[in-house]
């Protein structure tokens, strides 16, 4: 059977159950006469079992100290090495974090309509040809630097679902800046919450093919400890099939306290794409 017949693409949304009656039909015909697929779909549920039995994890109480201690650090050289006059354009900015609400309530609503009227003024603008593009194309990177601005401030809410918003808020964003990633891999290596960082990871995997944003989840993986942030940088990391995947993979599987599944998973992935 050629292997664009297989349905390995599928079985994480089959297991999920979001596909429809008829689909789920095909798939489970395919299984009783593909030995590789029903392979594949035996490993990936024991996987989804076992996933199912992890505690959920609780990052120790030195973990914000340690964070907060870094960053503090990290702003303190930072400071050290910023030009003695700043331009308008970044007064601006820091006027506008100052004043930007805190309630994501208020922040949406703000932001929303702040894109609307972009949006409105841009059509008429466009429509009738009385002003340069010069204007419109400053009308557009405001627009953007807004989207910058509700993603990055959403993900310093206290809330563990307006962080999840925020960091899917990044795909409204067509051009990812460094600090647009930065935060993200700064969600993704130091949230407490699983959830939130698997929502930065799956921000940061559309811009895989970036060498920066590339290096940043490779490392990543080896500084994870919940093991389900490192199944899901191992599938991440082994969908382009290079020697950078496979040498994180190794590295990783030199962990003595590595979890069996993942264990597992990662020697699976190397000899699949060593074959």
């Amino acid at each position: 059977m050629k292997k664009s017949n297989h349905v390995l693409d599928q079985l994480s949304d089959y297991l999920d159950g979001t596909l429809s009656k008829a689909v789920r039909s095909a798939i489970e015909r395919h299984l009783k006469t593909c030995k590789s697929c029903k392979a594949e779909y035996t490993d990936l549920t024991r996987v989804w079992t076992e996933l199912g039995r992890l505690p959920d994890e609780r990052p120790s109480p030195q973990l914000r100290d340690r964070f907060y201690a870094e960053l503090e650090l990290q702003k303190s050289a930072r400071e050290l090495h910023v030009a003695p006059e700043i331009r308008w354009i970044d007064r601006l900015n820091n006027l506008i974090e100052r004043l930007w609400p805190k309630q994501p309530a208020v922040q949406f609503g703000i932001a929303l309509v702040c894109l609307l009227v972009g949006y409105v003024i841009g059509f008429r603008i466009d429509g009738g040809g009385k002003a340069p593009n010069g204007d419109v194309d400053q009308l557009r990177s405001e627009v953007i630097n807004m989207q910058r601005l509700v993603m990055l401030s959403l993900l310093k809410t206290e809330s563990a679902g307006e962080r999840i918003r925020g960091a899917n808020w990044s795909e409204r964003i067509t051009l990812p800046d460094p600090d647009v990633f930065s935060a993200l891999f700064e969600t993704l290596n130091y949230d407490p919450v699983v959830n939130v960082r698997l929502a930065a990871l799956e921000a940061l995997a559309k811009f895989y093919n970036e060498t920066e944003v590339k290096k940043g989840i490779i490392g990543s993986l080896l500084r994870q400890t919940s093991p389900l942030i490192q199944l899901a940088l191992i599938q991440v990391i082994t969908t382009v099939h290079d020697a950078e995947g496979v040498a994180a993979l190794k590295e990783l599987l030199k962990n003595k306290d590595l979890n069996k599944t993942v264990r597992e998973r990662a020697e699976q992935r190397i000899k699949e794409i060593g074959s």
